[in-house]
C-alpha cells in the first residue's frame, strides 16, 4: 500500500529569509491562560484573558556551523523565524506556519557515545500564525 503522505518538507531556522539549519525535532507549547473571576454573590461571573505565550524547544544536529550560528543568535538576541522548507511535492500538516520574532532563551548540548551529538534550544516566539491544511 503506497504512502499517500509525502514527508518531503521540514522545519528550518531562517534569519533574514536565509536558511540557517534544518530542525531535527520541534516541541511547541502554546499557552492561553484564562482566569475565572468570582464575586461574593456567585462563582465564575466573568473571566480575565492573560497574554498568550508560545514557547518551543528544537533540537539541531551539532554538525558544521549550525550550532555556532544559533548560539551566536542567542548571545546577540537576534530574532529568527521558523519556516517550512520543501523539497518536492506539496503535502504538509500545515498549509503554512509562521513563527516570527523567535528568540533563543537557553541552550543545552547532548553528547552521545555513538551517533551525532545534538543541541537543544529553548525558544520563544512573539508571533505565531499557524494555518490548517
Amino acid at each position: 500500500m503506497p504512502d499517500t503522505l509525502k514527508w518531503d518538507t521540514r522545519l528550518a531556522v531562517s534569519v533574514d529569509a536565509k536558511p540557517v539549519t534544518p530542525i531535527d525535532s520541534f516541541n511547541p507549547t502554546f499557552n492561553v491562560p484564562v482566569q475565572p473571576l468570582h464575586s461574593l454573590e456567585a462563582d465564575n461571573v466573568a473571566h480575565v484573558v492573560q497574554p498568550q505565550a508560545f514557547t518551543f524547544t528544537m533540537a539541531v544536529k551539532a554538525i558544521g556551523t549550525a550550532v555556532a550560528t544559533l548560539t551566536g543568535l542567542a548571545m546577540d538576541n537576534t530574532a529568527f523565524s521558523v519556516v517550512v522548507q520543501q523539497g518536492t511535492g506539496s503535502d504538509w500538516t500545515f498549509k503554512s506556519i509562521a513563527l516570527n520574532d523567535c528568540y533563543i532563551t537557553s541552550v543545552a548540548n547532548t553528547i552521545v557515545i555513538d551517533g551525532v551529538p545534538t543541541t537543544t534550544f529553548n525558544c520563544i516566539s512573539l508571533q505565531a500564525v499557524p494555518t490548517g491544511a
